[in-house]
């Protein structure tokens, strides 16, 4: 029967009849996945201290490097380090930027009809001090280039102060104003004499351009939207004619505007006044244009999704609140829109501080850290080409041709460089290296940590329950026993 008992243990190891007859030599075993962490079953299973001490210093410093590479890794990707794409983008269209066309001096008046206007007022009242009474009135509307305004004494501006509201009785500065732009300033088809775009001929006022109000430069006139250029430089060019225009007050060029004004922008509601362009009569003038559409990430400092392109409204409103508005405590008349429930500023009240107020742009009063720009904007590198010509022009002053080179733009993009799957391969990667640990260990150290506590828990909870037991039955009976005598 020897066998027989030998066979019955090998059967009973086999085939145990319990789950805890299996094994039980390893019931005081580590759980399993000590020994996926490197060097922490070294640790644990070292037989003497020494080996178990340097193997927890190593372990030790494995985790807060671990701990200190992944904190990187999360602040980086918080942080969202980005890369910028640029490509070249070739189309069959090409819209042109916003393109503005102002006379150098803002006093392109009718000087006819008005020294009329003002001598039915006025009677015997000379030229000149009706010049000198337009020159106030322009600058008190907050118009630039009245160049002799500032060199008037104090007395002579109260005698012109008092010349205008003679001039201007029964209107208010805001009416007035409107009134002389319309009856006596210069009309759109005296400045944009002939308008060609690719080769054909169009009506530049009707088709082309609309009036535009722009900031110390008054009436201008700005292309539409959907200008397109669709053939490549000379023959998609826009090319504009333009007449020479009458200055009142520019005694040093027969009365005649010295040069016309273009404007670059990306932006057709407001006209900043840079970058500026001078065009001088009788001279070929060619602009080219390199395009560039910029698509950024946004950042609140950098850029912003509100808008798209160049903050213009806000360079315009700053320069307006910080030298008219805040000093004052009324505005402009061409700008409306701006500053609401305020009245129009009177002459005499800019007239004084002209040359600081309008004839001078600080910088602090325009580029100011709040205007930002659109994440998504288009920007322009201009060229521009200037030659005399051989001969006056017939039938217009000034020449201006304008085209890109060719039909494409570069395109710019910002694009994040991390995404969450790299970002989880980053991350697995750190205790990965140092450690060895892998998402399945790290699920079962979660796993082995939820079931230690609550085991844990448990057994505290049925110590507690298990002592209020003894207390409650041991109180009866010794209350019992009292009675009974004993």
């Amino acid at each position: 029967m020897p066998q027989l008992n030998g066979l019955t243990k090998k059967v009973a190891m086999a085939l145990p009849g319990k789950p805890s007859d299996v094994c039980q030599c390893h019931r005081k075993d580590f759980a399993p996945w000590t020994g996926e962490i490197h060097g922490l079953s070294q640790a644990l299973e070292s037989k003497s201290w020494s080996q178990r001490v340097f193997w927890c210093i190593v372990l030790l410093v494995c985790i807060l490097c671990g701990t200190y590479t992944t904190v990187l890794v999360v602040l980086e990707y918080i942080q969202g380090p980005t890369a910028t794409s640029t490509t070249i983008k070739v189309v069959d269209t090409l819209e042109l930027p916003a393109l503005t066309i102002c006379p150098k001096v803002p006093d392109a008046f009718n000087f006819t009809g008005i020294l009329k206007n003002i001598r039915s007022l006025i009677p015997h009242l000379d030229e000149d001090t009706c010049r000198d009474l337009i020159a106030y009135f322009v600058a008190g509307s907050g118009l630039e280039n009245m160049d002799e305004v500032p060199y008037n004494n104090a007395s002579y501006n109260r005698y012109l102060s008092d010349l205008f509201n003679t001039w201007s009785r029964g209107y208010s500065p805001g009416d007035f104003f409107h009134i002389i732009q319309t009856n006596y300033g210069y009309q759109c088809q005296d400045f944009l004499v002939e308008c060609q775009l690719g080769g054909k001929t169009y009506d530049c006022c009707k088709d082309l351009f609309r009036p535009k109000p722009v900031m110390r430069r008054g009436l201008c006139y700005e292309t539409v939207r959907n200008v397109n250029q669709t053939e490549a430089d000379d023959i998609g060019r826009l090319v504009v004619l333009i007449g020479l225009l009458p200055s009142v007050t520019s005694r040093d060029y027969n009365f005649t505007q010295p040069q016309t004004i273009i404007y670059v922008n990306d932006n057709w509601d407001w006209v900043i006044d840079f970058p500026r362009y001078y065009l001088y009569p009788n001279e070929w003038n060619r602009m080219h244009f390199s395009a560039t559409y910029i698509d950024l990430l946004e950042h609140p400092t950098d850029c912003t999704n509100k808008i798209f392109g160049k903050d213009a409204f806000c360079f315009v409103r700053n320069w307006l609140y910080s030298n008219v508005f805040e000093p004052f405590n009324c505005t402009i008349p061409y700008l409306p829109g701006i500053v609401n429930h305020t009245s129009i500023c009177a002459p005499d009240t800019l007239v004084p501080d002209y040359y600081n107020t309008i004839q001078l742009v600080h910088s602090g009063s325009m580029t100011t850290h709040d205007c930002i720009p659109g994440c998504r904007r288009w920007e322009y590198t201009v060229s521009l080409q200037q030659s005399a010509a051989l001969s006056p022009f017939e039938g217009h002053t000034f020449n201006f041709e304008v085209s890109y080179y060719d039909l494409q733009y570069e395109n710019v993009k910002e694009v994040y460089t991390t995404s969450v799957p790299g970002f989880m391969s980053q991350i697995g990667g750190q205790f990965g290296f140092f450690l060895g640990l892998s998402i399945i260990t790290m699920i079962q150290i979660l796993i082995s940590t939820i079931t230690f506590l609550v085991t844990f828990c448990f057994s505290r909870i049925q110590k507690i329950i298990g002592r209020r037991k003894i207390a409650l039955v041991s109180v009866p009976l010794e209350e019992e026993i009292m009675k009974n005598g004993f």
